[in-house]
């Protein structure tokens, strides 16, 4: 066993000892965790008020130190929630009970997948950390959907040790799960799997790290996007699908299906991905707190 193995390892255990905690204490402490961010650490605060200040222009500056703060108390929720799904070790009917995923049309993601396969693009809405668990959260899947055909899409950390613990704590309802893949082999990993019928998740509104597309207007602001999973779909002729993330409450997500393209062989990519923006921008407008205003996405 390596060092970095050795201390992932022990970081990992330590992690998932936690989150056997109920999630009511694990939000306790992610309270005070937020309330450390915003006080005492001011935890990217330059960055959350700039981005919310230059998206939503016209809001007054209370508004925005507002809007701040309850973001920091979500970025709370989401720590606790992904410490508590670390703790699910192999138990999936501990996530299904807690009904902290629930989706609304499952029956749409299946009929593509019947047809092609498919691209379901989120975001940086709800808690993206716990979509290793997405087999797992609707009924319909087990038995009609084979676990070897979906693959969720993760951006490697700069740790290495952080990285493998992190790994291990995406798929820990579901330790049997292989389909986390790193999104720069992605391209490699969909060619290879074009016959198949595959289904891919993957956040499409993080800041590109290599070639960068125009997406035009996005939050009042010039953006640059990722294009590699549209243009997949349209090399592949695979469908795509947004996938709306929403905020039920506490502890309680929706997931919705809706169609962009049901078939976006030879489809202009850069249409496809303003298609996404426009969706997620809308969603953001009438919540704006469910989103990652501390990710620097524009520079």
């Amino acid at each position: 066993m390596t060092a970095i193995e050795f201390k992932a390892k022990i970081a990992g255990g330590c992690l998932s000892l936690v989150g056997h905690l109920p999630l009511r204490v694990l939000y306790g402490i992610g309270d005070f965790a937020a309330w450390f961010m915003r006080r005492v650490l001011h935890y990217r605060e330059n960055v959350v008020l700039t981005n919310i200040s230059r998206a939503f222009p016209k809001m007054w500056y209370d508004d925005v130190r507002r809007l701040a703060d309850a973001y920091y108390s979500r970025l709370g929720e989401l720590f606790a929630e992904t410490i508590w799904f670390g703790g699910c070790n192999g138990d999936g009917a501990k996530l299904r009970k807690q009904k902290i995923y629930e989706y609304t049309n499952p029956e749409l993601l299946l009929k593509y997948h019947a047809q092609r396969g498919v691209m379901s693009m989120k975001s940086h809405c709800g808690n993206w950390e716990l979509f290793g668990g997405i087999y797992d959260y609707c009924e319909s899947f087990r038995g009609t959907l084979d676990m070897d055909d979906v693959y969720v899409a993760y951006r490697a950390m700069h740790s290495p040790v952080s990285d493998k613990v992190f790994y291990e704590n995406r798929r820990a309802p579901l330790p049997g799960f292989k389909g986390l893949v790193e999104d720069t082999k992605l391209m490699r990993h969909a060619v290879a799997r074009k016959d198949a019928r595959p289904i891919y998740i993957l956040n499409a509104d993080q800041f590109p790290y290599k070639a960068c597309h125009p997406v035009g207007i996005f939050l009042n602001q010039e953006t640059q996007g990722m294009l590699g999973g549209f243009s997949l779909a349209s090399k592949l002729g695979f469908a795509v699908l947004y996938m709306r993330e929403e905020r039920v409450s506490r502890g309680h997500y929706k997931l919705t299906f809706e169609v962009i393209s049901e078939n976006a062989l030879g489809q202009d990519p850069e249409k496809l991905m303003r298609q996404y923006y426009d969706l997620l921008e809308a969603d953001i407008v009438k919540d704006p707190v469910n989103w990652l205003w501390s990710h620097k996405r524009w520079h």
